[in-house]
């Protein structure tokens, strides 16, 4: 059986290898998501000296793995998950992968196997500089949402995320869901703050009469690839449009923006579609017999 356990800031150096070695970009594999979703998720992760196993359990009881990663074969590893599942008494299911995976697993365990599309999974891509440029038609209308900001109020400014004004950014995520509900990520993003650079993390703040009225932080997935873990606007329709622009623009070494899933959120939903997404990571479950 499987050694799981909860995730620690000593894991990160491991685990990002294992994660570089992969190649994939999709936002649920990076360390700093496992790390700060570890109680939230109740994440736990397995690591032996040629593979990285991740799970999730709910109320004690493991309800689903991702893919492995490891530098031995990919067979072994997955076997080794089979067989972890069947000590444990519950079904195999191998969640959140992407289209090679499925493919890979499909291709080793044929008709043993179901592999079922996980749409409220899919990860939104962004070509970086279509953010932060939002040129031609189809973006005429955010367009129009960041000039009427500008043009109705005066007293504005963007700062990068530091720990001068780490209690700003918990000051929008508070009010936040006051409005709408607690989601639990107040405590996360205070986690966040305060392994900031440990973590690899960086973002922009939006200011207001010098109040923080919206803040967008991301971390790197790969050198072409980041992740926008966390973004919140309060007090003015616009800041959203806003915020999600001026983080474009200041982080100009990536290629691509993954802006996670939608959770099956209609409206959230909507909100990524509308900004016309390069591609999507697509997710799928496997279903072992």
């Amino acid at each position: 059986m499987l050694d799981f356990r909860t995730p620690t800031l000593l894991d990160k150096e491991r685990i990002e290898a294992f994660v570089r070695d992969s190649g994939q970009i999709g936002c649920d594999i990076t360390f700093t998501n496992t790390y700060l979703w570890r109680d939230h998720y109740d994440i736990r992760v397995a690591i032996t000296d040629d593979a990285y196993y991740k799970c999730y359990f709910t109320n004690g009881r493991l309800t689903g793995y991702t893919y492995p990663m490891t530098t031995g074969d990919i067979r072994t590893a997955i076997d080794t998950i089979l067989n972890d599942a069947k000590e444990r008494g519950v079904q195999p299911l191998i969640g959140l992968l992407n289209d090679r995976n499925a493919d890979v697993i499909r291709s080793l365990y044929g008709e043993r196997v179901r592999i079922e599309p996980d749409r409220e999974s899919f990860d939104y891509l962004y070509e970086r500089s279509d953010l932060a440029v939002l040129g031609g038609k189809k973006y005429h209308a955010k367009r129009n949402h960041i000039a009427r900001f500008f043009r109705t109020y005066n007293d504005i400014s963007v700062e990068e995320i530091c720990e001068r004004n780490f209690p700003d950014v918990l000051s929008v995520v508070d009010r936040w869901q006051q409005k709408n509900g607690d989601t639990g990520e107040l405590g996360i993003i205070r986690d966040a703050l305060e392994h900031f650079d440990l973590l690899g993390l960086f973002g922009v703040q939006l200011y207001l009469d010098g109040r923080a009225i919206a803040m967008s932080i991301g971390s790197r997935i790969s050198d072409e690839v980041c992740d926008v873990n966390f973004e919140k606007a309060v007090d003015v329709d616009e800041a959203y449009a806003v915020i999600n622009n001026e983080f474009a623009k200041h982080f100009d070494s990536f290629r691509l923006f993954n802006r996670e899933e939608d959770m099956g959120l209609e409206g959230l939903r909507k909100s990524k579609l509308s900004y016309h997404p390069a591609g999507l990571v697509h997710k799928s479950t496997a279903v072992f017999g």
